[in-house]
């Protein structure tokens, strides 16, 4: 082994065993992250503020009762002329009342899935937690929702429990810290359909996501 190899080795030795006793503080404290945005009053409730913001970021807002929410689902894809749904594996809804003509199961890698996804009309997924300050709905990816069923589709449909607004960003992340020992790989916060803007200031919609997005809040 020549020195430079030796070296190498060593520095790499010291690098992890730092780590490591890094990582083993006992005494380590969690403290929530501060909250830049806890003092400031709103006008109305936090499901007041959400809606009025959301409604400013570009989402068709809905309100429903759980056990509606199919006849819902129905009501905003029968109004596109939508018949290909794709969904995650933890949808928790009964398919049987809803109405597309394909309902697929994300349930496989991309690679398996490619044409499916990239061809499906609407999405529907689940929400964690609304965030009144912005507007905007967090959404947590995993294997039984991946991310791609908020880029894929035309139209994105989110779920989201009323119970679950919080005020702030700040808020939103430190309770998925407490709720996740192991954070999930992607935490998106979606503030309405995609768009974005050319030179001459002209918005498109849907380059980077899905064109539409409906909330449905119960």
């Amino acid at each position: 082994m020549s020195r430079i190899d030796e070296i190498s080795k060593k520095s790499k030795e010291e690098i992890l065993n730092a780590l490591n006793v890094a990582h083993s503080i006992k005494d380590f404290v969690f403290e929530d992250s501060v909250d830049p945005v806890a003092h400031i009053q709103s006008s109305g409730t936090a499901l007041e503020e959400l809606k009025q913001k959301m409604e400013a970021n570009k989402y068709i807002v809905e309100e429903s009762t759980e056990d509606k929410l199919e006849e819902k689902i129905n009501e905003i894809a029968k109004s596109y002329g939508y018949a290909k749904l794709i969904h995650g594996s933890s949808l928790g809804l009964d398919l049987s009342k809803l109405e597309a003509n394909e309902k697929i199961c994300f349930d496989k890698e991309i690679e398996n899935l490619r044409q499916e996804v990239f061809h499906s009309e609407f999405s529907v997924i689940h929400a964690r937690l609304g965030v009144s300050s912005h507007g905007v709905a967090l959404v947590l990816s995993s294997k039984e929702q991946p991310r791609m069923l908020s880029l894929a589709p035309t139209l994105c449909i989110i779920l989201l429990k009323k119970e679950n607004i919080v005020k702030s960003l700040s808020q939103a992340l430190n309770l998925v810290k407490k709720e996740n020992e192991i954070l999930p790989n992607n935490i998106l916060f979606i503030a309405g359909p995609s768009r974005t803007a050319d030179i001459e200031l002209i918005t498109v919609f849907g380059v980077h996501g899905s064109q539409k997005v409906h909330i449905i809040l119960y």
